[in-house]
């Protein structure tokens, strides 16, 4: 080859390369795991067809979505004052960032939704939102995106469009930021990579995190000393399609710390079942199962509905369900307790 065409070549070369490089730049869609940033914490992830339909989910979201006051208000709004229909919706991945006082999870919180949504018509219907209270809806670009800020009081809510079906949302504007951005995300980062890897991701929702140092040094003193350090991570898998079933994983150091505090969550849930006999829950704890597997302490459990519906009648405040009539002519029914 002549050395006309081998420079004529790698001019192609260069060129084609140029421009594969300015195709590539920022991500121009971004979704699920791909717009949680690499500072995540936390991620938890719900199929949301799957779920729809169950009570404890509705509860286990509004007690995460909790921990964002302003968050939570800003999406209820949205939510009544849109019309959206959580039936259009797909996929949710909410995600907590790294917590900037000394709570631990109490970060910023990312709700990541993909479904039937439309930009132009949810940014419409939130200008309107606002614009009734005296609020703001502004749009700024942001690499490929446009990000909105709406204001609504004291209340500050950014979203924008990681791509058509996408909307990523959140009250910290630099969370949002990072998340549309073009940098790094959780799944490149090592240590999340790996215990998101661990979680059953074919359930219908499942969530894995970092524990905080704080958490993991509490936990050797609940235990006593008896274990060198407490769980470096967890992961979470919840099937509530038919009653409901958990299995919640504590990652530890070492699997002498997994087989000693296995002992030790045997000798708690013993304590909890008589208390919860109170709340007649008894049986309920009896479905809990705790075992080591290597570095890992598994608890597990498996209701069905009609315990799942008992669970949230506790939960809720609400009555014991009605105990069955003792006997006729068996005076008060103490009799019967010490058998």
């Amino acid at each position: 080859m002549s050395r006309a065409a081998i420079a004529g070549a790698a001019a192609l070369a260069l060129v084609a390369g140029c421009g594969r490089k300015k195709k590539s730049g920022p991500p121009p869609e971004i979704t699920g795991l791909a717009a949680v940033p690499a500072s995540a914490e936390v991620v938890l992830v719900a199929d949301v067809p799957r779920v729809l339909d169950a009570p404890l989910v509705s509860r286990a979201v509004d007690m995460l979505i909790a921990r964002d006051p302003g968050l939570a208000a800003s999406w209820q709004k949205l939510h009544d004052t849109c019309k959206l229909d959580p039936k259009n919706i797909k996929h949710v991945t909410l995600a907590i960032g790294p917590h900037p006082g000394p709570q631990p999870g109490t970060g910023p919180v990312l709700l990541v939704a993909t479904g039937q949504l439309v930009e132009t018509e949810l940014a419409g219907c939130v200008r309107t939102m606002v614009g009734q209270g005296g609020g703001t809806l502004t749009a700024k670009p942001l690499g490929t995106h446009t990000l909105y800020e709406a204001k609504d009081g004291n209340r500050v809510m950014w979203f924008a469009f990681g791509r058509a079906d996408t909307v990523v949302l959140g009250a910290s504007e630099a969370f949002v930021t990072e998340a549309l951005g073009d940098g790094k995300k959780v799944v490149d980062n090592p240590e999340m990579a790996k215990w998101i890897g661990l979680a059953d991701q074919k359930a219908p929702i499942w969530a894995a995190g970092r524990v905080d140092d704080r958490v993991k040094q509490g936990m050797v003193k609940v235990a006593n000393g008896q274990i060198s350090s407490g769980p470096t991570a967890y992961t979470a898998s919840f099937d509530p399609t038919s009653g409901a079933k958990l299995e919640l994983d504590a990652i530890m150091a070492s699997p002498a710390d997994a087989k000693t505090l296995e002992s030790f969550a045997k000798t708690q849930l013993g304590a909890l079942a008589m208390v919860a006999q109170a709340k007649s829950l008894g049986t309920i704890v009896d479905k809990i199962s705790i075992a080591a597997d290597g570095n890992a302490l598994r608890l597990k459990a498996a209701l069905d509905p009609n315990e799942v519906n008992q669970l949230i009648s506790a939960l809720d405040g609400g009555p014991p369900p009605p105990q069955d009539a003792p006997p006729a002519g068996s005076g008060s029914g103490t009799g019967s307790q010490g058998k």
